[in-house]
């Protein structure tokens, strides 16, 4: 039993640029995904089912519809000791600035967990996609008697640029990790036997009283930059080879393509999977309503609303309204909050119209798009930029939250 030995430290993010525009009005890890979840269900879902319920969770930027998710989704038992609790960055006597980077966010929540019974501290991100059970993860941590224990994964050598990458030795002691290496030569013989790198995934178990250490001797700002290089000369520090699938989600292209991955018949990261359930907000709508309509290869969220519709290889968000004759194809449609509402004076019903064709897009939250609308990407161009409707990343084309698209409008990428 993990739950009384092990504490989780899941990070926010930060401004999350390369998720522009889903990042314009929320943190990345409040992204939805798969139609019902965001983001940081993931890394809590896995601390849960790893039997680890103390979870303190690190926000920063857009913190509204993060926490209002947190504090709506995990309420624990008041028998037990567990809680997934929320840690703004917050002025103090001794600071007024923003978090640095990860280490400084970690340190300057040290009153927080210093004296708390936990052997060790599990630090996580909060924006990757994995099904990853930390229990067999922790019984290697502490059968090496590891300071730290760093969770690694198998890249190609196209990764490489982008990833911490890690020589070990025949025992998965860390010799040396390079952080986001430009040259390959600096990497030369760290690859393995198949052609593949070692990366760091950016999750940690550190031994409590050696973090705590690391942090009050060393005021670097990053953990993968400037802490582990320190602790690799100071500490006993190994790797733990995580084999299964893992994506980090950090751009639309990974974003979009590990969604409709989702839809496949069988999917590389498994929703239905019921020993590694993933936790989300409980909502009480009722369950889609589709007619007259052909469906194929795709996720449809409850509540939604499809009326005479084509939609082939795409993911539905919860409560999506999409009326007749339109097409959607390769597409993301992350749904709405609500069906109607009324703002003062201002009529608010977010739909997708009649004779609406949609394709390689991903259409955000609370969006209207008005009938006889083409809205059409195209991945093979890799054209990326902003306009005052829409954004185009590697093709894709990015409807923002709330954006209405007026009736007869044309978007077509390439």
């Amino acid at each position: 039993m993990l739950h009384n030995k092990v504490l989780a430290i899941i990070l926010g993010g930060g401004k999350g640029s390369r998720l522009y525009p889903l990042t314009k009005h929320r943190c990345k890890p409040a992204i939805s995904f798969g139609g019902k979840y965001r983001l940081i269900d993931i890394p809590i879902s896995n601390c849960l089912n790893s039997q680890i319920n103390q979870i303190y969770v690190l926000t920063q930027f857009l913190t509204s519809s993060i926490h209002r998710h947190i504090f709506e989704t995990y309420r624990m038992d008041m028998l037990t000791r567990g809680f997934v609790e929320i840690l703004p960055a917050e002025q103090t006597l001794t600071s007024d600035d923003w978090y640095q980077g990860t280490a400084d966010a970690v340190r300057r929540c040290i009153r927080y967990f210093k004296e708390m019974p936990v052997q060790d501290i599990l630090i996580l991100s909060g924006d990757q996609l994995c099904a990853m059970n930390y229990m067999p993860i922790y019984d290697f941590h502490r059968s090496t008697k590891a300071d730290l224990t760093i969770i690694g994964h198998p890249v190609s050598e196209d990764e490489v640029p982008r990833m911490g990458v890690i020589q070990v030795d025949e025992e998965n002691r860390i010799l040396q990790m390079i952080e986001k290496p430009k040259d390959m030569s600096l990497v030369k013989g760290f690859e393995d036997g198949d052609g593949n790198y070692m990366a760091s995934t950016g999750n940690y178990f550190f031994k409590k009283e050696f973090l705590l250490e690391i942090l009050t001797k060393n005021y670097e700002q990053d953990f993968g930059k400037e802490i582990i290089p320190k602790a690799l000369k100071s500490g006993n520090v190994f790797m733990y080879l995580f084999k299964d699938y893992w994506e980090d989600i950090g751009t639309i292209k990974a974003f979009y393509e590990a969604n409709l991955d989702l839809a496949k018949p069988i999917p590389t990261f498994n929703l239905y999977d019921e020993e590694r359930r993933i936790f989300t907000h409980p909502r009480f709508i009722p369950a889609a309503k589709i007619q007259n309509s052909q469906i194929m290869t795709s996720l449809i969220s409850e509540g939604s609303l499809i009326d005479n519709a084509y939609i082939n290889h795409c993911v539905i968000g919860i409560r999506s309204v999409i009326k007749s004759n339109t097409k959607i194809i390769e597409s993301i449609i992350m749904g709405n909050d609500f069906y109607a509402r009324d703002f003062g004076q201002e009529h608010q019903e977010p739909y997708i119209g009649s004779n609406v064709h949609i394709e390689q897009a991903i259409i955000d939250k609370n969006v209207v798009i008005e009938d006889n609308v083409t809205i059409r990407g195209s991945k093979k161009s890799g054209q990326s930029f902003d306009g005052d409707l829409y954004s185009v990343r590697d093709g894709i084309v990015v409807v923002s939250k709330g954006t209405r698209i007026k009736k007869g409008t044309v978007i077509k990428v390439g």
